[in-house]
């Protein structure tokens, strides 16, 4: 049987970028670590370099965008970042940021991948398990909905509805390296002319702009390049859901069909996967190619590995 195995980045590499929502610029450290690490996020503005790790139960607000926290330390917009480290199978690193916020670059994962592909990555011998779906389970909240069942791979069956020009799409999607680099990473995040002053008004999307996100108005997109897919408003939301699954912290195996879902019911529904006893196993891949999520930490506290 040919295992999956653990990765990290060659060496330690650094970028800057305006948050999406707080509008300020922050510096991004990433540092490759050992085996059975896992990933970490890191205020370097805040005393005392407490360490968060990645992983559904630190999940503390939902609103547009995944934020995680622990005490009064929390880190936001952290979907794309780690849907890259999914994608590519990076499962050890130390991620320092100096704001509250992962910067948004183009409103993608592509400039994640970009960065790891250019920096190296560095593959472990150490294999890393996954969990696999043993049974159907389904969560809804009103017309959303995701379900998932057993499955030898990961595939997303996900639809989305919105007024006007998006309109209905759908995409069905089988999870691959490649097909990840090339179908999902490039697909920005969007959102509605008619919802920008609203959201800007509630202290959100302060830092959004034409660079960093698709506006679509009644009639169509405003952006001048227009969109990198027909359907990338669809392909983004498989973007974030991949991202979210990530802090499940190992990769899941199974079918998910998922209708209009956001953030919230994302996280709801990882809480309750992870929560209800029979609903997953531990177990060893069968494709190298799979690389989806973060092994399960070590037990014990790591953050003394993290001490300076």
């Amino acid at each position: 049987m040919i295992r999956c195995h653990q990765k990290t980045i060659k060496q330690r590499v650094q970028l800057s970028g305006k948050g999406l929502h707080s509008g300020e610029m922050m510096d991004v450290v990433l540092v490759p670590k050992p085996i059975d690490t896992g990933i970490w996020f890191l205020r370097t503005d805040r005393p005392g370099n407490r360490h968060i790790p990645a992983s559904a139960e630190n999940v503390s607000d939902t609103t547009l965008a995944t934020t995680i926290g622990k005490g009064a330390e929390s880190i936001s917009t952290i979907e794309h970042l780690l849907a890259a480290l999914g994608g590519l199978g990076i499962n050890n690193l130390l991620i320092e940021v100096s704001g509250p916020e992962i910067p948004i670059l183009d409103g993608s994962a592509l400039p994640w991948v970009e960065l790891f592909k250019k920096v190296g990555l560095r593959t472990y011998a150490a294999p890393r398990p996954c969990l696999a779906v043993r049974r159907p389970f389904e969560m809804a909240d009103g017309d959303r909905s995701i379900s998932v069942s057993p499955s030898p791979v990961l595939s997303v069956d996900f639809s989305i509805d919105f007024p006007g020009y998006i309109a209905d799409q759908a995409r069905q999607f089988t999870f691959s390296e490649s097909s990840f680099v090339s179908d999902i990473a490039p697909a920005r995040t969007f959102c509605l002319l008619s919802d920008v002053e609203r959201m800007q008004a509630a202290g959100k999307a302060l830092g959004g702009d034409l660079d960093n996100a698709v506006v679509v108005s009644d009639s169509g997109v405003v952006n001048p390049e227009g969109l990198r897919f027909a359907d990338e408003c669809v392909r983004h939301k498989i973007l974030d859901f991949i991202g979210d699954m990530t802090l499940a912290k190992a990769p899941i195996l199974g079918r998910f069909k998922v209708r209009k879902s956001g953030h919230q019911l994302n996280q709801r529904f990882l809480a309750a996967l992870l929560g209800t006893p029979g609903l997953v196993e531990s177990r060893l891949p069968a494709k190298s190619d799979f690389s989806f999520a973060i092994r399960p930490y070590p037990a014990g506290p790591l953050e003394e590995a993290f001490a300076v």
